[in-house]
């Protein structure tokens, strides 16, 4: 096993190409608190669930097609290989029309689930009300992604998805600061980086593989669901958690406490995206070894991916703890309420990320066996169930203090 390559090949490629997701958000997050202060800050983290939602529903399909789609690389099936890319992209496209319908018919009452009716509810109109026309989008990027990295276009995928982040943090700024729109700026900047990043994707069908000559092929979709559904879980999971976290703060420290935790939210979306990224980097190496029936290879290609994300859990644990103000102090100036309550949380919070990385290439290595069912459910237990239980838990008992605690 060459760890170089797989280094520099697969696992670079995928952590900063999932760094330019998060970035995107980091950027709306960054140039919104700088502007328009700390509820600025609450109606975007109010919002973000949404975008959790979106992602979801595109690694639903893109990790159900590509976990299939590079066993049967590995056993030689081309054939097999590219009808399950047709299927996943044309699922893809129709979810994400279908999910453009069901948000724009039921928006009023999404807002008020999401906000409660506070005050940050016309903030998150502006930023959801355009963003979400965006949606189909982003359900065939996050799938199209996913497939490229197993049609040997990872590179690709990567340069899509920083493009993708510095085109929506340079149109942030401009609509934001230079035309003063505000949080519908924010919103439509990245709806616009979102068609920018899927339009550098369709360049692979130069020089595509398998992704070439596809046709429409709208089989029964349960089989691509059931395998993609542990990474939907541990998308969607990030949303629900926001969310839980939001009403809790809300209770009991108002839209002070939900500023805060959009700081401390925004950067965690930034170090799991490196974890993100190294597991889908593994993904086709660890599916293909499957496919090709070649344990050997399979545990080597495991326990290398484990030892990276050893190393990268340490590292994000140190970086938050020596220097969260320097962390914290790039998206809020002026406010040392917020500062401070940030700096507490974000020390607690970081602890999480010592196991992080080893749970979610648990996870990729469970679907990429076919194990899909143990996946999900420990995916569901480990990204929602278990910090929700501990979030009210520790909040009767500590407090704010006991919010930062689960992780």
């Amino acid at each position: 096993m060459n760890k170089r390559k797989i280094l520099t090949s697969a696992f670079l490629p995928g952590i900063f190409g999932l760094m330019g997701t998060s970035l995107y958000v980091l950027g709306d997050t960054l140039i919104v608190g700088q502007a328009l202060g700390h509820e600025g800050l609450a109606s975007l983290n109010l919002s973000i669930p949404m975008i959790n939602v979106m992602q979801g529903l595109g690694l639903l399909l893109g990790f159900g097609g590509a976990t299939a789609m590079s066993r049967a690389l590995g056993s030689g099936d081309t054939e097999r290989a590219k009808e399950w890319a047709e299927k996943t992209m044309s699922w893809a496209v129709l979810t994400g029309l279908g999910l453009l319908l069901l948000l724009q018919f039921f928006f009023d009452p999404l807002l008020l689930f999401l906000t409660g009716g506070g005050e940050a509810l016309e903030g998150a109109r502006e930023y959801l009300g355009i963003l979400l026309w965006f949606s189909p989008f982003y359900v065939f990027f996050q799938s199209f992604v996913v497939l490229l990295r197993n049609d040997d276009g990872a590179k690709l995928a990567m340069t899509a998805l920083l493009l993708c982040s510095c085109l929506n943090v340079t149109l942030d700024a401009l609509f934001v600061f230079g035309f003063s729109w505000g949080l519908f700026g924010a919103g439509l900047a990245t709806g616009i980086a979102q068609v920018a990043g899927l339009l550098v994707c369709t360049l692979h069908f130069r020089k595509a593989k398998l992704l070439r000559q596809l046709r429409p092929r709208l089989l029964p979709p349960f089989r691509l669901l059931g395998k993609g559904m542990a990474s939907f879980v541990m998308e969607v999971s990030q949303g629900v958690v926001i969310f839980a976290f939001n009403a809790v703060l809300l209770s009991l420290v108002g839209e002070i406490g939900v500023s805060s935790y959009a700081i401390i939210a925004n950067l965690s979306l930034m170090f799991t995206a490196i974890f993100l990224g190294l597991s889908q980097g593994a993904q086709p190496l660890l599916g293909r070894a499957k496919g090709a029936e070649n344990e050997k290879k399979y545990r080597e290609i495991l326990s290398f991916s484990q030892k990276v994300s050893w190393i990268l859990s340490i590292s994000v644990v140190l970086i938050c703890m020596l220097f969260p103000k320097l962390l914290a102090s790039v998206f809020i100036s002026g406010d040392e309420e917020v500062l401070a309550m940030t700096l507490k949380g974000l020390r607690l919070y970081s602890l999480g990320f010592l196991f992080l990385g080893y749970n979610l290439i648990g996870s990729i290595a469970l679907q990429s066996a076919a194990k899909s069912r143990e996946a999900f459910f420990f995916a569901l237990a480990r990204g929602m169930i278990m910090l929700i239980l501990f979030l009210l838990v520790l909040q009767k008992l500590l407090g704010v203090t006991g919010v930062g605690s689960p992780f």
